[in-house]
């Protein structure tokens, strides 16, 4: 059965996912001296700053749609979709920052969607 809500949860997961790599990405092109004021390094980083007030805009969107959903979704089923995280980020982290994942991560990976499976079951 659709149920519009699980799609707002599933996307309200996804955009913070996507928050968190932006603040990776922004994170990795700060350019912070300790000898700067703070107009210095506010103007040095620019780009870096905006994406991370673009990433705080999608985590408001995001609380929007979980809110919306929690309307009629149980808190205990939706909390669960958060683990969805648990799979995008480090899947982010290694697509686009080449960086390791955890030994036992692709064993995990379909028991964490396995799991939410079962708990979205009527």
């Amino acid at each position: 059965m659709f149920n519009v809500n699980y799609v707002l949860i599933s996307s309200s997961v996804f955009v913070i996912a996507v928050g968190q790599v932006i603040f990776k990405f922004a994170a990795r092109n700060l350019k912070i001296n300790v000898q700067d004021d703070w107009y210095g390094i506010i103007q040095q980083n620019l780009i870096p700053l905006a994406l991370i007030f673009f990433a705080l805009f999608l985590y408001f969107l995001s609380t929007i749609a979980w809110v919306q959903a929690l309307r009629t979704v149980p808190l205990s089923v939706a909390f669960m979709f958060n683990a969805l995280a648990f799979v995008i980020v480090p899947c982010a982290g290694f697509f686009l920052f080449s960086e390791s994942v955890p030994k036992y991560f692709y064993l995990g990976m379909p028991l964490i969607l396995f799991g939410i499976f079962l708990i979205t079951q009527p």
